[in-house]
């Protein structure tokens, strides 16, 4: 099994489990979006959360409330035990995350999602029901394969930042 290390916040440094079935959010591409958003004091969402690395990486710079949802009790499996490892606690949901976004009536301060990268058909519906779970003011970060292109229509599109193969896209809801 994989293992990873928190970059930065109270838990700098800790090792979190990755597991060897899924790609998890590389440690710079993890600190360079932690140094451009700030989730202190903030509600936070991981959808595709696999291993929630980066929903403990949020947990570690002062994210208020996080919720962790994927569909693979697996993942899941770990994200408990990573989350145990800090002593931390989140809202962790067993579910597809089309179905999450069609029947939550949370709404969230900050998203962020790392689907599969090369299903753009999930990503396209997914980014269709991202602005239920968002206020004016929210911002969504989408972590995915520059090769692929995407519906940002219903968005305004923040920042986008590259690195290597991945580009982190910033996002806010068009109103």
């Amino acid at each position: 099994m994989g293992e990873t290390r928190i970059t930065g916040g109270k838990y700098r440094g800790r090792k979190l489990k990755t597991g060897d079935f899924f790609r998890p959010t590389m440690s710079s591409v993890r600190s360079a979006l932690f140094n451009m958003i700030d989730v202190e004091g903030k509600s936070f969402l991981e959808l595709f959360c696999g291993s929630c690395v980066v929903s403990c990486e949020a947990l570690s710079r002062g994210a208020e409330r996080v919720v962790c949802v994927d569909r693979s009790k697996r993942a899941l499996s770990i994200c408990r035990k990573n989350l145990e490892s800090l002593n931390e606690t989140a809202t962790i949901i067993h579910s597809d995350t089309v179905d999450f976004l069609q029947n939550t009536v949370e709404k969230f301060d900050v998203v962020f999602l790392d689907p599969p990268y090369n299903d753009v058909e999930i990503v396209n519906k997914t980014l269709s029901l991202l602005p239920k779970v968002m206020e004016e003011d929210s911002l969504a970060v989408l972590e995915k394969s520059k090769r692929i292109e995407l519906d940002f229509s219903n968005f305004e599109v923040v920042k986008r930042k590259d690195y290597g193969e991945t580009e982190l896209v910033f996002l806010k809801v068009k109103r």
